[in-house]
This record gives C-alpha cells, structure tokens and sequence, in this order.
C-alpha cells in the first residue's frame, strides 16, 4: 500500500505539473486557431475513443442499471459544463486569474457535500469558506476594474467551471469504489461527447487547418494527450489510493507554478493584487481541508 500511495503521490504532482502549463499553452492555440469550443470538441471526442477502445479491449465491465443517473450527471459536471465554461473563461482571462479561481475547488467542495450528502461543516471550514470567498470575488472586482468587462466575465465561467468540477467530485466519490477507472472515464467522454458536440462542431468546420503551424499542433497534442486523456485518468485512479483532501493540496501548487510559467512566456504578469488575493484562497483552501490532511 505504502509502494502505491508513492505512485499516487507521483501522479498527482505530475497532473498538477500539466494542469500548469496547460493555462498557458491554450492560450497558444485560442483563439487565434481553433475556438474554445472547438478544443472542447477536439479534447473530448478524441478521449472518448481512446478509452472506449482501451475499455473495449481490456476492460470486461459493465454500468449498473441504478447509477445510470449518478453516470450521467457526473459526465454533465465533470466533462461537459466543466469543459465549455473552462475553456471559454481562459479565453477571457490570464492564465494566473484562472489558475486562482481552481484553487477555490476544494472549498466548492465542501460546500456541495453539505448541501448533497449533508457532510458537517466546522467552524474553521466556515472561516476557511469565508476567506477564500473573500480572496475570489476580490479577484473578480479588481478584474473588473482594471481589465473590464471581458477579463471579469472570464474569471466568472472558470469560477462557474470549479463550482461544477466541485459538484463532480463529490458524485463521482461512492462510483470509484465500485467500478475501473477507465469504465468510469469512458462513459463520462462518450456521455460528454454528445452533449458538447453541438457546441464545437460548428467551429471546427471553420478552423483553416492547413495554416496551423506545427508548434500548434505540438500544444494541441498536448492538450489531448496529456491535459484530456492522462490527466482524467490518473485523477480518477489515484482517489482509490489517497483521500480525496490529500488530492487536493496539490491544487496549492497550481499558482506559483502557473504564474512562473505565464510570466516566463510572457503570457501574464503577477501584480500585488493576484498575491495579496491568492494568499486568502490558499488559506481558506487550507482551513478546509485541514482536518483530514494527515489521513493516507
């Protein structure tokens, strides 16, 4: 157990280390190339079938009838709305904003589970929901201010798109424990396909393929292979081996990594406002998570 809680910890900092890069790469190919949708379309139709042909050749398991519904909503929350409302808002926003309001995941989290599953509240997470609140709608004012309506609207739907991976993560919760991760994952893509098909098919009929060059297709490779196919996976397989809390700290490296990057590129710059603003998330993200961070 001990040799595959490493391996976990290995594979979370690994998609942390993706998800970071993956803020400033996609504003490489949007939307100068290919629509937010457009990637959407791209992302999910493409791992929809790498993991219906894995689970198709490997994989000998079938869905229950009674979580046909649990299914469902979690490819709604967890691939649909999160993707369309991610990938629209980084097209409005700077990579650091967006890689600040993910941090609010775990705290959405928390909130959600005493809404669904009636999970008790503490006064400490209370304080911690407060200050992280406080730290994101601080981040939206000053992007209004400062950056106008488009930056504030983008901060906005990736605040939306974490509130519904927050929603995701607590139904996929009871599935993990009784299914394979690539039979959960399939379903999600193929259920996720259809839904966001209608959305970026269109856009993809416009895209001049011929005129991408090929660092494009580098960072959109990148976007398939690992920040879609790689990272799903691992993320669903690694909570049969850490609690879910645990997983989540991981989320705390996601700005000082993201902001290296983006500065590094030249793709945003870091202002005494982001800090000051990260500084009440990240503490707010650590007083709700606090209570089980020991727990393996």
């Amino acid at each position: 157990m001990r040799n595959e809680t490493l391996k976990a910890h290995v594979l979370l900092f690994f998609t942390t280390l993706v998800a970071c890069f993956n803020y400033s790469i996609s504003k490489e190919v949007m939307p100068g190339y290919i629509s937010p949708w457009g990637i959407i379309a791209i992302r999910v139709v493409s791992a929809a079938l790498v993991f219906f042909i894995i689970h198709s050749v490997f994989i000998k398991e079938r869905i229950q009838r009674e979580d046909y519904l649990q299914i469902f909503l979690c490819a709604l929350f967890g691939i649909a709305l999160n993707q369309l409302l991610f990938y629209q808002g980084l097209n409005m926003t700077s990579p650091i904003n967006a890689s600040l309001m993910m941090i609010s995941i775990p705290i959405i989290a928390i909130i959600i589970s005493a809404i669904i599953v009636k999970e008790k509240i503490t006064f400490i997470k209370i304080l911690g929901i407060i200050l992280g609140a406080t730290g994101a709608v601080l981040l939206l004012i000053n992007s209004a201010i400062r950056s106008g309506n488009s930056t504030f609207t983008g901060d906005l739907l990736v605040l939306l798109n974490a509130t519904s991976y927050g929603i995701f993560l607590v139904l996929v919760k009871p599935l993990m424990a009784r299914y394979n991760a690539f039979t959960l994952v399939k379903w999600f893509f193929l259920i996720g396909m259809v839904i966001v098909l209608p959305f970026g098919l269109p856009d993809l009929f416009e895209v001049k393929w011929n005129e991408i060059p090929g660092t494009i297709w580098l960072a959109i490779g990148f976007i398939v292979v690992f920040t879609t196919i790689l990272n799903y996976y691992f993320n669903v397989g690694v909570m049969r081996f850490v609690n879910p809390s645990i997983a989540g700290i991981y989320i705390y490296l996601q700005p000082p990594i993201t902001s290296l990057i983006a500065i590094t590129w030249g793709k945003d710059e870091l202002t005494l406002e982001k800090v000051a603003y990260s500084i009440l998330i990240l503490v707010g993200v650590y007083l709700v998570s606090k209570k089980n961070n020991s727990q393996l």
